[in-house]
């Protein structure tokens, strides 16, 4: 029986359940189908690399998909499919007083969860291969023609309401619409800690208010209006020991997250000694930032966004490799020396250096600088060091169906002697000869993907069946963990605000809960006066 056969026999077997684990699966494969995209780009994106993301076989793939090029084409389709439920059908609603579909329009299109750095890279990558292949430009099309026609519909109702007669309706939607656009382009060329939400809506009511005095004053300065999730955060009371249920689903708090909390943090990318030559280098994501690390001249090593100037498509698409000489980005004749510098070609300027730190042989990047109160001591904590001696032995994520704060908080609970948690989303475990990091970095509200290192002092032959013996425990454990994220997650949907825990809570997490709190404390209005 092949590998895919038996998947489809195994499957079917659990009747209904199998139904939705079909149907869980297959949104596995589509999610690391467009984190593959991001990373790689339409031609480079293969079957492999999108199964590592996933934590599937790759006979899996053939089970939902006939080819790559149907995994693409699902996964552009479902970009699709989400832009016209999420922005084109409750925009539809709202028509008839076009002031308000406006308003929502504008703020839907440029949402955090809808417009971010990794969808909108991918947009971009389908739209500059939609030439080539006929289903991306039906799909494109399809998407782009429904959405200038509600928005010249939208005009042409705010002409007719306005009196302003004089004005032509798809003149003044196609401004609409390149003014979005230029938006997207800044968003796809930054990370998320650096796009600044609220001045892209205020940008875009301010052209909406130069065109219809009367309308969208509050664009001369005030904030843009308050989603249904951020009402939900700030209304409800923040404890320090617990949270209520929809800050494992809040969009708003998992923005902010981001932000404050896993962008300032340093993150794990690799081992030094993965790095022996000028010309070596490792990439990856980082809290939702593509990385690239090279070793140049001299030993010296640098951190990039790991992203073309010109086009935000990667430079390099394997998490480690050689350069010969430099860095060259063919499709635009850009080329940049190993610190980053361009040398040949024309373009807005160098790579965007991130900041890069080394402890105990691990490299470790971060996407933000923190405010000074929020600083880890993290490299001077010993816990790294014992990584100094270790051999970096393979690189694995998986999907997970529970908010990333889930994850770590049952990590807390279930804290093993050997294991020491590094705020705010990595786990470190040093057993013996053998050594491993979890790193959990949210997806989407409710989601988030889970990255393991693994780490050995024994030599490759002889030590090959100890390790897999030695990884028995710890992935049983790991997969114990994930259940229950995934199961606790499940329960918390649609629960009501009041906590749905009681007992004791451990001081450990605790602190962590307390550091959510804060955050989420800050999305609360301020009081108005008397």
């Amino acid at each position: 029986m092949s590998e895919a056969s038996g998947e489809r026999t195994a499957l079917s077997e659990h009747g209904g359940g199998g139904s939705r684990i079909r149907q869980r699966q297959r949104q596995r494969l589509i999610d690391a189908c467009i984190s593959a995209l991001h990373i790689y780009g339409p031609s480079r994106t293969t079957v492999e690399k999108v199964v590592a993301l996933a934590d599937l076989s790759p006979g899996i793939v053939r089970f939902y998909f006939d080819s790559k090029a149907a995994m693409l084409v699902a996964s552009l389709e479902y970009l699709a499919a989400e832009f016209g439920e999420r922005v084109l059908v409750p925009v539809q609603r709202l028509k008839d007083t076009p002031v308000q579909a406006l308003r929502l329009l504008v703020n839907l299109y440029l949402d955090a969860d809808i417009a971010s750095p990794r969808k909108v890279s991918v947009w971009y990558a389908f739209w500059g291969e939609a030439s080539a292949r006929q289903e991306y430009q039906d799909i494109c099309g399809k998407k782009d023609e429904e959405f200038a026609a509600l928005v010249r519909e939208l005009m042409a109702r705010m002409i007719a309401s306005s009196g302003a007669s004089h004005l032509d309706a798809d003149a003044v939607a196609l401004g609409l619409m390149g003014v979005l656009e230029v938006l997207w382009q800044g968003i796809a060329f930054q990370n998320e800690a650096n796009v600044d939400r609220p001045a892209a809506v205020a940008r875009s009511l301010r052209y909406l208010h130069s065109i219809f005095p009367g309308h969208f004053n509050e664009a001369a300065g005030s904030a843009p209006p308050r989603t249904a999730s951020t009402a939900s955060t700030a209304s409800t009371a923040v404890g320090v020991d617990r949270l209520p249920p929809h800050a494992y689903r809040d969009q708003a708090l998992l923005a902010a997250e981001r932000e404050q909390l896993l962008r300032p943090a340093w993150q794990v990318l690799g081992h030094e000694s993965e790095l022996r030559a000028a010309g070596d280098y490792l990439s990856g994501e980082v809290a939702g930032e593509r990385v690239l690390v090279v070793r140049a001249e001299r030993g010296r090593l640098h951190a990039f966004r790991n992203a073309c100037r010109r086009r935000p498509h990667a430079l390099v698409s394997a998490r480690r490799g050689h350069l010969k000489s430099a860095l060259h980005c063919a499709a635009h004749s850009l080329t940049y020396s190993f610190d980053g510098r361009l040398v040949a070609g024309t373009t807005p300027g160098d790579l965007t250096p991130l900041e890069l730190r080394r402890a105990g042989g691990l490299l470790l990047v971060r996407a933000a600088a923190p405010v000074p109160a929020a600083r880890e001591a993290l490299v001077e904590d010993a816990t790294w060091e014992a990584f100094a001696a270790l051999v970096p032995r393979t690189v694995t994520e998986q999907s997970v169906a529970a908010d990333w704060k889930l994850v770590v908080e049952h990590w807390l609970e279930a804290l093993l002697p050997q294991q020491r948690f590094v705020a705010p989303n990595q786990l470190l475990e040093v057993e013996g000869d053998r050594a491993s990091i979890l790193q959990v970095t949210p997806t989407a509200p409710g989601e988030s993907r889970l990255r393991r290192f693994e780490f050995s002092t024994a030599r490759e032959g002889a030590a090959r069946a100890q390790r897999a013996s030695g990884r028995r425990r710890p992935d049983a454990w790991l997969k114990g963990q994930i259940a229950l994220a995934e199961s606790t997650q499940a329960g918390l949907e649609g629960a009501a605000e009041a906590a749905l825990e009681i007992g004791p809570v451990d001081a450990a997490l605790a602190q962590f809960r307390a550091r959510i709190a804060a955050v989420l404390h800050a999305l609360q209005p301020e009081p108005s006066g008397p």
